[in-house]
């Protein structure tokens, strides 16, 4: 499956303002990978393709004033949301949001000490690169957390065909090899399996 930018913007500007209620289905994953994240007081933050800011309560509660949040996405409406949460939750100061492609990031490099990314790498054009851009706006030792659907290789693999129906409608396409595109590139990478080998969250370091 290959389909282009315009295409997956216009879509997910449609499901922006029902992004949340769905989002609730998927909450307790983002517990756990905002949980492998650590995030810590004063450190920098990238929420990579941040939708509409489901992550952003729980990373801000791990920052204080000191710290800095950016959110990044390339979907106008997925970013409103994500303004208005930020409102509802009276965040600092120190976050930002910015509307931008993944896969060629407006940061230096070394930028940030911690990059998360939630259900979105399997969206995301052009993955490979927004992998390398990832790798290169990380310090070094700089932790990266994914958190995605996939395809199942136990016993659970007879719903995989349902899985490939459902990812229709937010334009994901499972049959991308997330887990070693992301070993390539970095370093002690530890993935925890969920929904019977459907979801998955990644932890890794620059080297």
């Amino acid at each position: 499956m290959s389909i282009d930018q315009r295409t997956i913007r216009a879509r997910y500007d449609f499901i922006a303002r029902w992004h949340d209620a769905i989002g609730r289905f998927t909450m307790p994953h983002r517990r756990d990978a905002l949980r492998a994240l650590g995030a810590q007081p004063g450190e920098r933050i990238l929420d990579l393709a941040c939708g509409a800011g489901a992550n952003m309560p729980g990373l801000l509660a791990a920052l204080d004033r000191s710290g800095w949040l950016v959110g990044i996405d390339d979907s106008p409406g997925m970013l409103a949301q994500a303004q208005r949460r930020l409102v509802r939750h009276s965040a600092p100061p120190r976050v930002s949001l910015l509307r931008s492609d993944a896969a060629w990031l407006p940061f230096a490099d070394n930028a940030f000490d911690r990059v998360i990314c939630t259900y979105a790498l399997r969206v995301i054009p052009h993955y490979q690169r927004a992998l390398d851009e990832v790798r290169r706006v990380l310090k070094p030792g700089g932790v990266f957390v994914v958190l995605d659907g996939k395809l199942s290789t136990g016993v659970s693999r007879f719903l995989n065909p349902l899985a490939l129906w459902s990812a229709h409608g937010p334009l994901t396409d499972l049959r991308r090899p997330l887990e070693r595109e992301i070993v390539r590139r970095f370093a002690g990478v530890q993935i925890q399996e969920y929904d019977w080998g459907h979801t998955f969250v990644a932890v890794a370091r620059k080297p």
